[in-house]
């Protein structure tokens, strides 16, 4: 599986403040060995010095999280920023508080349906990334079916995130395997237990099926694979190397 490539900055969000700060840190990512990245969790930084400092590293951004604040009223400069990174993904990090309900889920989705056509129009995608709140129900239906059953499968994509979709009572092979074709990038992160609690952990230290994950992922064309671990006891870049080494070592890489 050599397109297990990818580095979700927000994982070394701490390290990643000011432009020098960015500019050694993902000296580091691809000194780690990977070649993708998704920009997210960064300090202000105008995206024409990000973009040739990714193009120093030899690392390509895939996938961005914008705030929902930028999609209803600066689309235009989405668009802008989107072509001038070279990316073609522009991704929503989660669902507003005020959507999660019933109404809100069918709001969410016919108004970012809008918006991701939008985009469409200008040569991107919309992909929005889940947590484990989407797989509560409501009247009967999860919040994750809304939004896939609301959407237009051409243009609205989803960054599944696997720790959260195990975290929601949810089989990640079986989600990923459901969106077949509206998943172009996924996010791995692992889940294990520590004095009988869940935590996050580095991809293959924990308990999910990767195996099964990784099948479901070749079946589905998933494009991009990028590694995360929101946080924990381990330094962010050594949690990227563990990763990536585990990867490599059972031949997903």
């Amino acid at each position: 599986m050599s397109k297990i490539t990818g580095a979700q900055l927000y994982t070394i969000r701490d390290f990643v403040k000011t432009p020098e700060e960015i500019d050694q840190s993902l000296r580091k990512i691809k000194e780690i060995g990977y070649t993708t990245i998704q920009a997210s969790g960064l300090g202000p930084i105008p995206p024409e010095e990000l973009a040739a400092i990714a193009r120093s590293h030899g690392l390509q951004i895939v996938l961005t999280h914008m705030p929902y604040e930028r999609f209803v009223d600066d689309l235009d400069g989405i668009i802008r920023d989107h072509h001038t990174l070279g990316c073609g993904l522009a991704g929503i990090g989660g669902l507003p508080v005020e959507y999660r309900n019933a109404e809100g889920y069918v709001a969410f989705a016919a108004k970012f349906n809008r918006i991701a056509k939008e985009l469409a129009q200008n040569g991107l995608k919309f992909s929005y990334h889940n947590h484990h709140f989407e797989f509560e129900k409501h009247n009967g239906k999860l919040g994750i079916e809304t939004l896939l059953e609301n959407t237009d499968p051409d243009s609205f994509l989803f960054t599944l995130d696997t720790y959260w979709v195990q975290a929601g009572g949810a089989d990640p092979s079986s989600w990923i395997r459901k969106m077949k074709g509206r998943i172009e990038a996924i996010h791995l992160k692992d889940m294990a237990i520590v004095d009988e609690k869940t935590i996050m952990a580095e991809v293959l230290e924990g308990n999910l099926e990767w195996p099964d994950i990784f099948k479901a992922c070749e079946e589905a064309d998933v494009k991009w694979y990028l590694v995360e671990r929101d946080g924990g006891p381990t330094d962010a870049f050594e949690s990227l190397s563990i990763s990536y080494r585990n990867l490599k070592k059972a031949g997903f890489q």
